[in-house]
Order: structure tokens, then C-alpha cells, then sequence
């Protein structure tokens, strides 16, 4: 495929700005080109309800079935073929967490994307988006009506939550799960384990042995590992050269960043693209 076919839109944002959650049905049409991967900026929680299809969420591709759940957060790659999949799709954005307390966005950060339900849990869940859906065609939402669809969406957050293992796991460590956070927040800024430290008030030892007790990695590979990613999510993207994503996320210089790039992964910058350019649009 031609280079400049790949060429993407800025970040997508929710396309109605002044609302704080959407509910669609999956086949809604969608404001921007769906076909190529894309990143926005929002939360998206997709429930299948029947039929099939595919999605790529971060270079990972994951087969729609009946019953399944997914979660998108900010800033990763995405690209969905919907095929003959039905079900609908909820989008919100990071501050609608200061509404549903104590639910917090790090606690959506998991592991896997992808969810299977058994058809009770899956039944509730779909009830619960519906029920929003209902809500939310009103022209006139009441605030009681407004406070209604909240709390129908934190309980839907809170049982998808329980259903994760691995976020019930970091629940013992919540310096890990503000570490995580703050990962996907400010990565192209900051590189080092005392800047993290810093911004949630611990020690870099502290940090290290919660990391290592919760994910069996120390704060540095976590660093490492989340600015790879970064990096593959721009070059997928294919809106900089090499050298603009370098200096986008603030490396001392190009030959730095082909060398970070070549410890990590073995490619060179160029190679890391191609590859990665290969399996999403081969």
C-alpha cells in the first residue's frame, strides 16, 4: 500500500463536545475514517452482542464474538471490522470520573482488552448500556435523569472491574495503578522512575518492589516497555518521519533513539516501521 494512503486524521475526539457520555449502536456511523487505525481520545467499552468480525487494539488483532466485551482507553490504536457483529458501543471521557467516584480511569487500564462474559454477566451489562441509551434519547435530560445514566455506568464499570483479575490484583498496590497511569499520561515527557516517584510521593524503592510484586517488572522495563509502545502507536500512524517522532518525545537525538529502539526491540527504526506498517495493512 502506498505510504501516503496511510496518512491519518489528528487524535479523534468524541463528536459531540459538550456531552460526557455516548451511547451508539455498534453500526453507527462514524464521524471519521474507520477503515485505517486510529487513536481518540476517550474511553470506548464495545459489547457484542451477536454476529462477528475483528479489531486491532494496540497491534494485537482480537476476533468479535457473541458475548464479548472490549475496552479502548486514550491514546491506543485501534481499528475495528464490524462485519455482520451487532451490539453497542459506549464512549466517555476522563473527567466523567470525578462524577462516579470512587471509581478511577487507571482502573480501566487492563491488561487484556478483551473480555469474554458468561451470558448472565453479559446480560446485565448490555441491560445497564441500554438502559442508558433509553436515557440519553431524551431531548431534556432532568439532572435526576443525568445522575441516573452515572449510575447505571458505574455499575456497569464496577462489575467489568470485579471481572478483571489482573486490576483486582494491582488493587493491593495502588502506587502501581498510579504508576500505570501516569505512564500513558506524560511518556513522551518523562523517562526516569524519580520523575514518577516524584508526582505520586514515594520512593523509587518503594515503586520498584510494588512493580515487581504486582507485574514481575521493575519501574525502569515499565518505562521502557510503555515507550516502545508509544513509539509503535506513531510510527503505525505514519503521520511523522523518524526524526519528528524522535524529537516529539524528547530524545537527545536521532542516534539515541535508533539505539533505545534497537536494545529494545533488535530493529532498526526504519525496520520497526516497516514491520509494523506490514501486519496492519498487509
Amino acid at each position: 500500500m502506498d505510504q501516503k494512503e496511510l496518512q491519518l486524521p489528528d487524535t479523534v475526539s468524541l463528536p459531540h463536545p459538550n456531552r460526557l457520555l455516548i451511547i451508539e449502536p455498534l453500526d453507527y456511523p462514524n464521524p471519521y475514517n474507520f477503515h485505517q487505525a486510529h487513536r481518540h481520545d476517550y474511553f470506548e467499552i464495545i459489547l457484542v452482542k451477536s454476529g462477528h468480525g475483528f479489531q486491532i487494539i494496540d497491534f494485537n488483532q482480537h476476533d468479535m464474538h457473541a458475548g464479548q466485551l472490549y475496552t479502548i482507553y486514550p491514546g491506543q490504536i485501534h481499528l475495528m471490522e464490524r462485519k455482520s457483529a451487532e451490539g453497542m458501543i459506549i464512549q466517555f471521557r476522563k473527567n466523567i470520573f470525578d462524577l462516579i467516584h470512587p471509581i478511577k480511569h487507571s482502573h480501566l487500564y487492563f491488561t487484556n482488552p478483551a473480555f469474554k462474559a458468561d451470558k448472565e454477566t453479559f446480560l446485565h451489562l448490555y441491560s445497564l448500556t441500554e438502559s442508558i441509551w433509553v436515557l440519553l434519547q431524551q431531548e431534556e435530560l432532568s439532572s435526576l435523569s443525568i445522575h441516573k445514566a452515572y449510575s447505571y455506568l458505574q455499575i456497569l464499570l464496577i462489575t467489568l472491574i470485579e471481572q478483571h483479575s489482573d486490576t483486582v490484583t494491582l488493587q493491593g498496590h495502588q502506587v502501581v495503578v498510579q504508576f500505570i497511569s501516569l505512564l500513558a499520561q506524560y511518556i513522551k515527557s518523562k523517562k526516569k522512575v524519580a520523575d514518577y516517584c516524584e508526582l505520586i510521593n514515594c520512593s523509587p524503592d518503594k515503586l520498584n518492589l510494588a512493580c515487581k510484586n504486582s507485574l514481575g517488572k521493575t519501574a525502569l522495563k515499565l518505562i521502557h516497555e510503555e515507550l516502545i509502545l508509544e513509539i509503535r502507536r506513531m510510527m503505525l500512524l505514519n503521520q511523522l518521519s523518524l526524526k519528528e517522532i524522535a524529537y516529539e518525545l524528547n530524545f537527545d537525538s536521532p542516534a539515541n533513539f535508533s539505539g533505545f529502539i534497537k536494545s529494545c526491540t533488535g530493529l532498526t527504526p526504519t525496520a520497526l516501521q516497516s514491520s509494523i506498517l506490514n501486519k496492519i495493512y498487509a
